[in-house]
């Protein structure tokens, strides 16, 4: 250790690297992990999303996930009939606009609070226009709470201009969840109807159906009937899903590609470093030899030297590696969609640490042996 701090550049360049290595496959599994986590949980069973035509995706991700902006509007008429379908076991109609705080207000029924087994830690639903629950993160981050009143904002983002005229009234809180639903603010098709000035029964627009299917051969047919026979699209949240994920994987094995890069120069950086030291006290390593010192004695000072680079570089890149994780959560809109689990990823990540480390020490057995086998007579003469 006192050898290390001599020649601290060489210690902290290789415990550099093998921070940053580790520090960016950590935020790699975690995100890859708990984004698959978010996107289960938030989809309760739903077989199909009906929406305005565009990027089916799209419609997947600002309906059921809420980090997207709609496709657009759909006529409410046109979708009570899809409702009445003899395919459709149940239909959940919801509206998008407004936000408040970067939380999106969503004006639906409350088979919405059915659909996510939702309960209430507070007060009521609403019985009434302008009347809003909200969710367990809302109320936190907020800190609005029963009968407190709020205004919201035009937009998905918030950008300060608000329905100043017209107030929600906070009527009941929701118990956490770990959905989607922790982040949004529910109130009724009406209250939106009535915030932009829909009074024509006919001109009544939605943003999208969540449906699920009384038979499931009925996602081979419907859709197709949807999306060829109407100015509407019926899209899969499974099936885009599964696409996403698979683009998201490709990116998410460049990035573990680039960390392993990045911990291999860091091993090289301990061999190297390791075998320098050993070049640069070799008479001191004979001299040892001669008070006493035994091979394996010294083969554990090498060995010894190695792996603290290692451990220490290994257990940092984790820690700095979560830290950059909840910070994204924490600092980020998206970052308030994802949920952590049921700490599944610490597997994975103490099966890296580990795997890293041996690596590391076979990496160190290199300068062990041949401080192992250094022929002393030689080496003082030599000196």
């Amino acid at each position: 250790i006192l050898y290390l701090k001599s020649k601290p550049l060489n210690f902290l360049l290789s415990v550099f690297l093998m921070i940053v290595g580790i520090t960016i496959i950590t935020v790699s599994i975690l995100v890859n992990q708990v984004t698959k986590e978010t996107f289960s949980k938030n989809n309760p069973g739903l077989d199909a999303v009906v929406g305005a035509k565009g990027s089916p995706l799209q419609l997947i991700l600002s309906s059921i996930h809420h980090i997207d902006i709609p496709t657009g509007n759909i006529s409410y008429q046109n979708a009570r009939k899809i409702i009445k379908h003899p395919a459709i076991k149940s239909a959940i109609p919801i509206s998008l606009g407004d936000n408040f705080q970067n939380f999106r207000i969503v004006g639906t029924n409350k088979s919405f609070l059915k659909l996510y087994k939702a309960n209430l830690i507070s007060g009521t639903t609403w019985s009434q226009p302008m009347q809003a629950v909200i969710g367990y993160n809302v109320s936190k981050i907020t800190k609005l709470k029963i009968n407190k009143f709020f205004v919201g904002s035009h937009g998905l983002i918030d950008t300060g201009d608000v329905h100043a005229e017209q107030p929600y009234k906070v009527v009941g809180v929701l118990k956490k969840t770990g959905t989607i639903l922790d982040n949004l603010i529910l109130t009724s098709l009406d209250s939106v109807w009535n915030l932009h000035s829909v009074t024509n029964k006919d001109k009544l627009e939605i943003t999208s159906l969540l449906l699920k299917y009384k038979n499931k051969t009925s996602s081979f047919s419907f859709p197709r009937l949807i999306n060829k026979g109407t100015n509407m699209q019926a899209a899969s949240p499974s099936f885009e899903i599964s696409k996403l994920l698979k683009l998201t994987g490709n990116a998410h094995r460049i990035v573990d590609y680039l960390s392993v890069l990045i911990i291999i120069l860091s091993f090289l950086g301990i061999l190297f470093t390791l075998l320098n030291n050993i070049n640069e006290r070799k008479y001191d390593l004979a001299v040892l030899r001669t008070l006493g010192f035994s091979r394996w004695k010294l083969f554990s000072i090498i060995l010894s030297e190695g792996m603290i680079i290692s451990i220490l570089g290994s257990t940092i890149g984790l820690i700095f590696g979560y830290i950059v994780y909840e910070s994204m959560y924490y600092f980020s809109i998206v970052g308030r969609s994802l949920e952590l689990g049921q700490l599944n990823f610490l597997n994975d990540l103490f099966l890296i640490w580990i795997i890293v480390n041996i690596i590391a020490f076979i990496t160190c057995l290199v300068p062990c042996i041949k401080v192992y086998k250094q022929n002393i007579r030689s080496t003082l003469l030599n000196s």
